[in-house]
């Protein structure tokens, strides 16, 4: 198991940088998460699966938003992601940006997604991430790793 350094940021507002990510990956302004809940009900584009592929996600890791063939055919169809689809790709998009605000650094963020942890069973944060519950796992140990406990 690799261990990755963090250095605080001393962000007066560490919940900014996170929504500036957020609004980066979801195309849209954040300001709250009512916001985010108002968006999934509204339905995401496709492009949202592109910007997260951008930020480093691979395909079998984007797999548990939507089916690759029906992303293929939502495409072509112009057509936007399902209540449920646009649900799981805000959820991965939350979690990949407070990743990122917490390490400061993309790369990091990445690594310590993917890597397996003794706290989820050495499940990885990204596998943890497909349900609502694994999701709020990762975001409460980000929380604390952002307030200086270890986890």
């Amino acid at each position: 198991m690799s261990t990755i350094a963090f250095h605080p940021s001393g962000v007066a507002h560490p919940r900014q940088a996170e929504f500036t990510i957020l609004e980066q990956l979801l195309a849209i302004r954040v300001r709250s998460g009512a916001d985010l809940a108002e968006l999934a009900s509204a339905r995401v584009d496709v492009s949202v699966i592109d910007r997260l592929s951008e930020r480093g996600l691979k395909s079998d890791e984007l797999a548990f938003i939507i089916p690759r063939r029906t992303l293929s055919h939502r495409r072509q169809a112009h057509e936007r992601l399902s209540p449920e689809e646009s649900d799981k790709a805000i959820r991965l998009a939350r979690i990949v940006a407070q990743a990122t605000a917490t390490f400061g650094d993309q790369d990091k963020a990445m690594a310590w997604l993917r890597n397996g942890l003794q706290r989820f069973g050495g499940r990885t944060s990204l596998d943890m991430a497909s349900t609502e519950h694994g999701a709020r796992l990762v975001e409460e140990a980000l929380t604390q790793i952002d307030e200086g406990y270890f986890a």
